[in-house]
């Protein structure tokens, strides 16, 4: 098959993507990018949502660093002589971030687009709308307001919990009377609660402000408050997102471990002993490995932190526990920084099923967006989005909200805010220092 490939302008990863030997092998290319519809040859054009192409003078930098902070690119395909386009492959990615860092991932997440589809494993049109258009401060000025906010606020993270029932939540009733359980700010914060089955306690993520890596901890609610946090996994290196399931009398637990090939599936003993009963993805960095069963199989959602931080849901599957695991024909299954990332454990009810997904776009954890997956095989996923549920912007912790789980009689969360921390910022001036004179010497 021979395609035009348009609305992509030369760089040097677009170059080597079209030098890669599979895609030769699956389609023949002819890079022309600024040829648009109708034309003589089938054309493969990369589009904003709008039907801009991507390389249009000036598009970028509209995007950029602007509200809603995201961006909908799709790749679409126009038959010989025809003037309207198919869409073969749809995704959203985020705009903050340095302007070089954002001209990158678009073009990477471009070319994997073109190379899913002459290997037969696009994703479609996506079930969600596209991201609205760039409004706001300029690019640069309010990249320049983002990189000080960084500088001198830190994130304060804390456990809370609400008797508000399952069909509220799927119904679009949102989440109200939360119970914050550390609302002031101290030495650590506690973050992505799950559920231990059978004892009543929450194992969460317990983060140092400052210095430090963060360690899996039990916890349980006492009069109103949280006990102090027990050690359930601490050897030194980062741990977080300690997702569980139940199984019959069997608890599993897959922490965070985002070392590569570092994912492992646990038992959870009742003493709080997590026995490695298998490895996951031996060679993938995964974020927010999430365990779910659904038709009979075992299902694990994640983001692959190779493709990006924040954007992409990855899948893999087996036939028991133990593995092995296999990934999902589509790999990833969404593109999507309004949700794509895990957001805590997936449930059902009325035999549907659910999945929360974070939306990361104005910032990390902003909200977290509410999915059904309406299909879901090895070959094969489709979800759409039910509802968007936003933190209290009149409570203490306005400015995020990242997991969403239930233990049976309530949901649990947890909730962010900003906050000017002395001993961070002279922490983060030192270590800028220090790498600037670094710098200087090798210089």
């Amino acid at each position: 098959m021979v395609v035009v490939l348009a609305g992509l302008d030369s760089s040097p990863i677009v170059e080597a993507a079209l030098s890669d030997s599979a895609l030769a092998e699956a389609v023949v290319l002819r890079f022309e990018p600024g040829c648009s519809a109708p034309c003589d040859a089938l054309v493969w054009r990369l589009e904003t949502a709008s039907g801009q192409s991507l390389n249009k003078p000036g598009l970028m930098d509209r995007h950029w660093h602007r509200r809603p902070y995201a961006m909908t690119m799709r790749l679409v395909q126009y038959l010989p002589g025809a003037t309207g386009p198919e869409i073969l492959d749809e995704g959203t990615i985020g705009t903050r971030g340095p302007r070089s860092a954002f001209r990158s991932a678009v073009d990477r997440l471009a070319m994997r687009f073109v190379r899913d589809a002459a290997l037969g494993r696009s994703r479609g049109p996506a079930e969600v709308p596209p991201a609205t258009s760039p409004r706001g401060l300029p690019g640069w000025l309010d990249h320049l307001r983002a990189t000080w906010h960084d500088r001198v606020m830190t994130e304060w993270w804390s456990l809370g919990s609400t008797n508000v029932s399952l069909q509220q939540v799927v119904s679009g009733g949102g989440l109200n009377g939360i119970r914050w359980y550390s609302p002031e700010v101290g030495r650590s914060y506690l973050a992505d609660p799950f559920p231990w089955p059978g004892t009543g306690r929450i194992l969460c993520e317990d983060m140092p402000l400052t210095d430090g890596v963060g360690r899996i901890v039990a916890v349980s609610e006492v009069g109103g408050a949280l006990s102090p946090p027990a050690s359930i996994l601490e050897d030194g290196f980062h741990h977080s997102y300690p997702c569980t399931l139940q199984d019959g009398e069997i608890t599993y637990c897959v922490p965070e471990s985002t070392r590569r090939g570092a994912t492992q599936v646990h038992r959870l003993c009742n003493d709080g002993t997590l026995i490695p009963i298998c490895e996951v993805a031996p060679h993938a960095r995964l974020a927010d490995p999430t365990l779910f069963r659904w038709n009979g199989r075992w299902w694990l959602a994640c983001t692959d932190l190779d493709l990006g931080g924040h954007d992409n849901l990855c899948l893999l599957h087996a036939a028991e526990v133990t593995g092995p695991w296999e990934p999902h024909a589509r790999w990833p299954v969404k593109v999507d920084i309004r949700g794509a990332r895990s957001a805590g454990m997936l449930f059902s009810t009325g035999g549907r099923l659910f999945r929360p997904g974070q939306d990361c776009a104005a910032t990390y954890g902003a909200a977290i967006a509410l999915h059904e997956v309406t299909t879901l095989t090895e070959r094969e996923f489709r979800e759409t989005l039910v509802t968007v549920l936003r933190p209290d912007r009149t409570g203490p912790f306005p400015h995020g909200i990242h997991t969403l789980v239930h233990d049976g009689d309530r949901f649990w969360v947890d909730g962010k805010r900003f906050v000017l921390d002395s001993a961070r910022l002279w922490h983060k001036l030192v270590n800028r220092a220090a790498r600037m004179v670094s710098k200087a010497e090798v210089g």
